[in-house]
């Protein structure tokens, strides 16, 4: 069993990895030379940025979350996933790239949020792995490739910018390319297709203070079955999935939006606000006021 550490300080996780440090502290991207991947021992970490990982070449078992996704081209973490990495062998002319971002970093975005509701690839429950054929990761090493070589000369603010719009261009192109069709290996599950347009209602729903037989009847199931997929596939209890969601838009809502506490609550169906004031307090330990000020 692995030790999982919780980086705090993203240079102490890029330390421990032994690559350069950061750059930027909202945008950060690698690549891996296979001489010093290949001494690092397995690792388990999680720490508060986005991360996208690509590798061509490379035999290691990574679990992220409780998804095991060996064999992957292009996997996806969000911030405060449990990642494991044990690397088993590289192999002849392999290719891997990392890349850190924070929401702030994209401004149409904001928060981890909206980049949920953006790249639901993201999203905790749905499968992090993606297995690539030639022709995409074609694609997806040319922008890796200009990317890094504009971030190993990030001297200005035009520079900055122009890494912003491969990034962008990354997220979009990953989006379209990894279409949720059948062909997608977390799709040939039933279980794993609901919880997927259950996280999907969940992003998409206004008022999100719903009873689980509303999300129910918008998947044609049961409150039953989408209970028994929900636990099957995130260990989770329908209730703390949506508690999650609804917890996340809040934040997203107090950080973004000028709305009193009143209306933020009522906006997401509470019709109390004493009562959206107690139950934010409950999982968070601040009140909104306190959240707020402190932003």
């Amino acid at each position: 069993m692995i030790d999982i550490k919780e980086y705090s300080d993203i240079n102490e996780y890029l330390s421990t990895i032994g690559i350069p440090l950061l750059k930027n502290e909202a945008f950060y991207i690698v690549k891996f030379e296979t001489d010093s991947v290949s001494e690092n021992p397995p690792i388990a970490y999680k720490h508060n940025y986005f991360e996208i990982s690509f590798a061509i070449g490379y035999d290691a078992s990574i679990i992220v979350g409780s998804d095991e996704i060996n064999h992957f081209n292009l996997s996806f973490v969000s911030p405060q996933q449990i990642v494991t990495w044990d690397l088993k062998e590289i192999h002849e002319n392999s290719v891997c790239y990392m890349i850190l971002f924070k929401p702030s970093f994209l401004p149409f975005l904001e928060d981890t949020y909206n980049i949920y509701q953006s790249f639901p690839y993201f999203k905790h429950y749905t499968s992090p792995g993606y297995k690539l054929s030639k022709r995409q990761q074609e694609l997806f090493v040319e922008l890796l490739k200009k990317t890094h070589a504009e971030h190993e000369t990030l001297t200005d603010g035009d520079t900055l910018e122009i890494i912003r719009a491969y990034l962008t261009i990354f997220l979009f192109k990953a989006k379209k390319e990894l279409a949720y069709t059948e062909d997608n290996e977390f799709l040939i599950e039933r279980s794993k297709q609901i919880m997927f347009d259950f996280e999907n209602l969940l992003t998409k729903t206004k008022h999100k203070r719903q009873v689980i037989k509303y999300y129910a009847d918008q998947l044609n199931i049961s409150p039953v079955y989408l209970s028994k997929c929900v636990k099957l596939i995130t260990g989770k209890t329908v209730k703390q999935v949506m508690n999650e969601y609804l917890i996340i838009e809040t934040k997203s809502l107090l950080k973004q939006s000028s709305k009193s506490i009143a209306e933020i609550g009522y906006s997401l169906g509470f019709e109390d606000d004493s009562y959206f004031i107690k139950y934010f307090k409950r999982n968070t330990g601040l009140t909104p006021n306190q959240y707020r000020a402190q932003l």
